[in-house]
């Protein structure tokens, strides 16, 4: 339910468009009680998109409001795979760190009611505050400019309210409140905890009737709405199922008020109107809520000046497979609200249609995939094994969830996937380079990375990083056994190579960022390339990134007694071992 921080993603350039056929898990069948006679081409170009897609790993909602009528409010792929239920338009999804938005109007409303100021000090609200903190007022706390600690634990730890707010206000300051923008979930715990206290009544109680009834949501909450007359969706990265936040201890005090209260489309949508008019909250309050301090962040909201004109917005996502993006586009009136129960390769997919979806909200253009439908499992399993090239490179390739997984491994597997140059020496130079600075990395060199960065991040910091992410790993993996670069890919203005640790049980995969002037950053962890295709016909596949809309074809190779024996790929073939 954390707010994901922007991060270089993996854009995976491929090549090739062939091929249309039904797709019969995509849309809402009910397609929230429109026809799709009654949408206008807008939404129907935005429902082809999220329909073709949905092969491709793409499972959820969207609902887009102009003007304050609804254009489109569906459901698609499943929201309990087990059980063969889809996503509709009446779905209950996580809504992640959107939750801020809620805490900061319930904050604005007690201003409202004189039961506080934002400028408050926290030593009004809890006793024995550290001397450090005291001066950090609920302004702070909402703008995230307090400078407490991120978290202080899981989500879905059981930690009861006073503990919770011990545990925050102990641990020391990353820096003088007021001088920087760093997002805290703790922060908002705080704040929930503040309404509690000065509300009278549970975080949840106080929402729910002081802003979710007034503006006429009833499925919004943690516990309180009637979720047994609902369908939530199940969460779910790659193949596997994690369940709803009901199945958890669900809420404690890690999450309450920064995150997961559940919802569906058209309550937010009705939130959305609410906040247009002053029954909830008054002008000066949302002068408040949407005035921005330090990065753009207001309390609870970004606030950006977009092609699309001044934009409120905010997102969340969990590495349990939701994800979800909430915007206001304000002159120009638009409202979107999408939603995602999957993470095909675990991370947040929403991050990687959002910019789609709006490109088609203002009637830009939008590759969009051939419609295909999902393979029979039983089929696909032949074609699961490893398949090596000449030079040594391979393809990994497993079935699941209707299509194939392709992962490449070693640089001209990786080119090949990327219709990249293969006589290119950039990526041949960047692997040497990485291998040379990861063998220094992990005898403990960090002034390898010093140095790469071009002495523009201090060691210090570099250094305190390193070892905590050592730690982690090998607290989480056990001992250390050695490390591959699996090759490199190419980014927008820069360039990443994947390296593999390799643990004793378990790998860890990260990426080595390179740009012009050098190293630009390490993310740890990062996701392996890894994309899916779906059969066009019986030997032949498309393969669709969802990030970068490119597509790639991949034909398997038979012999005479029908045996795989080999795939072809941009005119190159790597044979089965």
């Amino acid at each position: 339910m954390k707010k994901t921080a922007a991060i270089l993603a993996v854009l995976l350039v491929l090549a090739g468009r062939h091929g249309i056929c039904a797709n019969s898990l995509a849309a809402d069948p009910a397609a929230a009680n429109q026809k799709d006679a009654l949408l206008s081409p807008q939404a129907k170009k935005i429902d082809e998109y999220l329909t073709a897609i949905t092969p491709f790993g793409y499972s959820g909602a969207i609902l887009v409001a102009k003007y304050g009528e609804i254009l489109i409010n569906r459901g698609y792929g499943l929201a309990v795979r087990e059980k063969g239920i889809r996503n509709t338009s009446e779905t209950v999804f996580c809504t992640g760190s959107i939750t801020k938005q809620f805490t900061a109007a319930a904050i604005l409303k007690l201003e409202m009611l004189g039961k506080l100021s934002v400028s408050d000090t926290l030593d009004k609200f809890f006793s024995d505050v550290p001397a450090d903190k005291q001066k950090i007022t609920l302004h702070h706390l909402l703008t995230h400019t307090s400078g407490l600690v991120g978290d202080v634990g899981g989500d879905y730890e059981v930690a009861e309210r006073h503990e919770t707010v011990q545990k925050i206000l102990a641990q020391p300051l990353r820096s003088e409140p007021g001088t920087k923008f760093l997002y805290s979930n703790a922060g908002y715990s705080l704040l929930a905890a503040v309404i509690e206290k000065t509300g009278g009544r549970t975080y949840e109680d106080f929402l729910s009737r002081n802003l979710f009834k007034p503006a006429g949501m009833s499925d919004t909450g943690y516990r309180l709405p009637r979720w047994k007359n609902k369908v939530i969706a199940h969460w779910y990265v790659g193949e596997k199922d994690n369940g709803i936040p009901l199945d958890r201890p669900f809420p404690y005090w890690n999450l309450i008020g920064n995150g997961g209260i559940l919802s569906t489309t058209a309550d937010m949508f009705k939130w959305s109107l609410a906040l247009k008019g002053n029954k909830i909250l008054s002008s000066e309050a949302k002068k408040t809520l949407w005035t921005p301090v330090l990065n753009d962040y207001a309390c609870g909201w970004d606030v950006l000046t977009t092609a699309g004109g001044k934009l409120f917005q905010h997102d969340g996502a969990s590495s349990l497979g939701s994800s979800a993006d909430f915007r206001l586009f304000v002159e120009a009136d638009i409202v979107i609200m999408l939603f995602s129960n999957q993470s095909p390769d675990g991370s947040a997919l929403i991050f990687k249609i959002r910019d789609k979806i709006e490109r088609l909200v203002f009637n830009e253009d939008v590759p969009i995939p051939p419609q295909l439908a999902p393979g029979d499992p039983k089929i696909l399993a032949r074609f699961a094994g490893e398949y090596r090239l000449p030079v040594g490179a391979k393809f990994n390739v497993s079935a699941g969830e209707g299509g194939l997984f392709l992962v490449p491994e070693g640089q001209e597997a990786l080119s090949l996937l990327m219709s990249v140059n293969l006589t290119d020496p950039t990526y041949k130079e960047l692997n040497a380079r990485t291998t040379a600075l990861i063998e220094k990395v992990v005898r403990g060199d960090y002034q390898a990375i010093y140095e790469s960065f071009g002495g523009g991040v201090p060691l210090e910091r570099i250094t305190a990083r390193q070892k905590r992410i050592w730690e982690e790993m090998e607290k989480k993996f056990g001992a250390y056994r050695g490390f591959r670069v699996l090759g490199t890919i190419p980014l927008e203005g820069a360039s990443a190579t994947l390296v593999q640790y390799d643990f004793e049980k378990g790998t860890e995969t990260i990426q080595c960022v390179w740009g012009p002037r050098g190293l630009m950053g390490i993310r740890v962890p990062a996701t392996p390339v890894k994309i899916k295709f779906v059969p066009q016909t019986a030997t032949e596949f498309i393969g669709y990134d969802i990030g970068t809309t490119r597509l790639a074809r991949i034909q398997f190779k038979l012999d005479n007694n029908g045996a795989v024996t080999g795939l072809s790929i941009s005119g190159r073939t790597a044979s089965r071992m």
